[in-house]
């Protein structure tokens, strides 16, 4: 296995993408089949893979679309890294889809930042004395080159979060990430609006986002209501989990708001035992600030 093989991927848009397509299957599957809504059947998979260096496909849905039963697959990127790389991520889960799945298989990759890449691949040709013996292809969706104020015009709802991404004129991102969020609004699901919050947050910056953002809105989410499951949690307290620092950054802001920069900062620069501590006692705070008396 190469060094590109080995690195692990980013994947911390994964939670939105999880979030959409179990609000909007359909509309998220229209970054690909822009008539999905004509489809008679779609339905949602959640594929277990064998290998056990690879994660769960990112979107994963049966579909029947004008009579044909297919398989629709894609990976949203926020850290393109090299079409080597992506390619043979691609091979990979087409040759398990097709291990398992009885139905044609389509695929796709959404880049949803611009890698800085002038060529980017939608697949592998591999030859032997001239004679193709492999032709695998992917679509490739730039959300980044997408019109943010087009996407409004076929007000698909699992879009809206997503426009944090697309292309917004000479806006600067203050203004920018206000339209979004006031547009997430006007859906009057809070689970939207906090989806664009949390996109805007990851892409720009908390900083930014505390500004602008209705709190009250915010918190009426069920996704910033509901708790981290079971495991996730035992795997803080026991120190198993990777990224403890930006874990507990995540906890502690769907129970208590947006953190101030500076207890965000003393968090990140906290030690592992200050870190179990805080995991240790995280569901008896009443206020953020409780975690200061762990961080003298």
């Amino acid at each position: 296995m190469t060094e590109s093989e080995h690195k692990p991927r980013n994947q911390v848009y994964d939670d939105t993408i999880k979030n959409l397509q179990i609000k909007d299957c359909k509309g998220l599957a229209s970054l690909v089949i822009p008539d999905i809504d004509e489809a008679e059947d779609i339905i949602l998979n959640t594929h277990e893979l064998p290998m056990t260096d690879m994660k769960k496909p990112d979107y994963l849905a049966r579909i029947k679309h004008h009579g044909e039963y297919f398989v629709l697959h894609m990976e949203f990127e926020s850290s393109f890294s090299s079409n080597i790389d992506i390619q043979r991520r691609m091979l990979r889960y087409f040759l398990n889809l097709y291990w398992n799945e009885n139905f044609p298989i389509m695929q796709a990759v959404v880049l949803l930042k611009d890698p800085g890449i002038k060529y980017i691949s939608n697949g592998t040709e591999t030859f032997v004395f001239g004679e193709e013996v492999l032709k695998h292809r992917y679509k490739v969706i730039k959300l980044y080159e997408m019109d943010k104020y087009e996407v409004l015009k076929r007000n698909v709802k699992a879009l809206f979060p997503m426009r944090v991404f697309m292309r917004h004129k000479n806006e600067p991102p203050v203004e920018h990430l206000k339209e979004c969020l006031d547009v997430a609004e006007t859906i009057g699901d809070p689970d939207f609006y906090f989806m664009t919050a949390d996109c805007g947050t990851k892409l720009y910056g908390r900083e930014i986002l505390e500004k602008i953002v209705k709190e009250a809105i915010y918190m009426s989410s069920g996704l910033y209501k509901q708790p981290y499951e079971t495991g996730k949690m035992e795997g803080i307290i026991e120190g198993k989990t990777e990224g403890k620092t930006d874990l507990l950054i995540k906890l502690l802001s769907r129970r208590f708001g947006l953190l101030p920069v500076d207890l965000r900062k003393k968090i990140s620069e906290a030690d592992q035992y200050q870190l179990d501590l805080i995991a240790d006692s995280i569901f008896d705070f009443k206020s953020a600030d409780d975690t200061l008396k762990y961080l003298q």
